[in-house]
């Protein structure tokens, strides 16, 4: 792996075993991906058998001259970032030259834990070593919401080039008049962490304020004095069609034109913040399941789990339509109850059922939420049905998953998921590139300490601007459904 500006390996590496299975790019291809999925003690030994073995693989008659005997040929180098941090620890003693290694993953009950700094991620299992590039080529596109790779891991250098740029860290106020959750911001582990804590209330020394928008029409209290270093975000998980909040579409709301930057579900605000991603898990032939078995063994059609019946994006009605021509087997409070004894329902529903609806209760702009995430987990192994005013087709793996959108109406789509259940072969197919992804969760407290040292470095200017909620979140996003054919 060398540091070159070139994306292929070179000509004498290109067809051998060792680059095959190998990451290679202009800074190590992500070295965050390769050291943190690596069980602990092999990284010892396995750092350095892939140094001798390109050098050998690439130079084989290098070492042949004396004047060349001590000294690695030019152009190809390994480097071991000393920065990448890791939940967990390793063994307790370790060669002194292994000091600086990144600290060694422990295993915990069969499961590796590891940080990208921006995205976790949990795996039952750790990866293998190796990644070939064509697999990722051939099955992976990277998108808005489809990483091939996690975000390059920043070195502790660079951090500290921040800290002393700045002098002292970005205060962060999560101003908690109206949201319940607890949680209180960790920095640590951020790519960008210059920052820290300053508690729920604002202050002079508060540098951001964080505002939740659950909860924020409740009496319309009046927003707090902003000072002019501050910069004010609003945060929002879910379209206005759900949070109700007048605060946001009120004219007269003081909290309309009030805050400096979002931090949303769509792709264009300030900070993006969604459920989650997608994230590429290169797997070869040997680790895949068989998919016709999988198929093979599931007794039922479609399931449904559902709370809110009546919704902006009319998807009861969808259901009901589908429901003349398939099976569609609903629970929750607009459907059967779910008890425990129910098999159909249980923790296995992915056992035997063919697909699963992620039908969203709104048609609102990028909004998607963890009905849809939550089916990329280990093992999951049913098909996702989507509807929703998402470019699925765009952001998402082709065969991942089945859109509504592709269908003239609920019929159409009925007939299409009768089609892919009497073909086991590509009904298959849907479950194989489907296990190919992992869906994992985006930081927001990271998100926003990047966000703020990218602000800091722009004019004054840009950091006082303000942003009208009503027209950025609410105006010409939140979209009639189609009708039903």
């Amino acid at each position: 792996m060398g540091r070159q500006a070139i994306k292929e390996p070179p000509a004498q590496l290109k067809n051998t075993a060792c680059v095959s299975n190998t990451l290679y790019s202009q800074d190590i291809w992500k070295m965050t991906r390769l050291l943190s999925h690596l069980p602990g003690l092999l990284l010892v030994f396995g750092i350095l058998t892939l140094c001798s073995m390109l050098i050998l693989t690439a130079f084989p008659s290098w070492h042949k001259t004396k004047e060349n005997a001590k000294r690695p040929p030019k152009g190809i180098f390994l480097r071991i970032e000393p920065t990448i941090k890791m939940f967990g620890s390793g063994p307790k003693t370790a060669p002194k030259h292994m000091e600086s290694l990144p600290t060694l993953p422990k295993r915990r009950k069969g499961m590796y834990v590891g940080s990208t700094g921006q995205h976790k991620f949990y795996r039952t299992k750790p990866r293998d070593w190796f990644v070939d590039p064509q697999i990722i080529k051939r099955y992976c596109r990277e998108t808005n919401l489809t990483q091939c790779s996690p975000p390059p891991r920043r070195s502790e250098l660079e951090k500290q080039a921040d800290r002393d740029a700045r002098g002292r860290p970005f205060r962060v106020t999560v101003y908690r008049e109206f949201s319940p959750d607890p949680t209180e911001p960790n920095f640590s582990e951020c790519n960008y962490n210059n920052c820290v804590y300053a508690g729920k209330e604002v202050t002079p020394q508060s540098d951001a304020v964080f505002v939740y928008a659950v909860g924020l029409d409740e009496n319309f209290p009046q927003p707090p004095v902003r000072l002019p270093h501050q910069v004010f975000i609003f945060s929002a998980y879910e379209p206005v069609t759900v949070l109700y909040s007048t605060a946001i579409s009120h004219s007269n709301s003081k909290w309309r034109k009030f805050f400096n930057a979002t931090m949303t579900y769509r792709l264009d605000s300030d900070i993006f913040k969604n459920y989650g991603l997608l994230d590429f898990q290169p797997k070869t032939q040997k680790d895949l399941p068989d998919y016709r078995a999988i198929a093979r063994s599931k007794s039922r059609t479609a399931i449904w789990f559902v709370s809110h019946c009546k919704t902006q994006s009319n998807r009861m009605a969808y259901v009901k339509e589908m429901q003349k021509y398939i099976t569609i087997d609903v629970f929750g409070k607009c459907g059967e109850k779910c008890e425990v004894k129910d098999e159909r329902c249980v923790e296995d529903f992915n056992v035997t059922y063919r697909f699963y609806l992620a039908f969203e209760n709104s048609f609102t702009t990028d909004y998607v939420t963890e009905k849809f995430f939550k089916l990329f987990i280990d093992d999951t192994h049913i098909v996702p049905v989507v509807r929703g005013d998402v470019d699925y087709n765009r952001e998402f793996p082709e065969k991942s998953l089945v859109n509504a959108a592709d269908f003239r109406g609920p019929k159409e789509l009925a007939l299409f998921l009768k089609h892919l259940e009497e073909n086991e072969a590509e009904y298959s197919k849907y479950l194989e590139v489907k296990d190919r992804y992992r869906a994992v969760e985006i930081d927001r407290w990271c998100s926003l300490c990047q966000y703020l040292h990218k602000l800091w470095s722009l004019p004054e200017s840009r950091r006082h601007r303000v942003v009208d909620l009503r027209e950025d979140l609410v105006l010409g996003h939140v979209r009639t459904p189609p009708p039903l054919l």
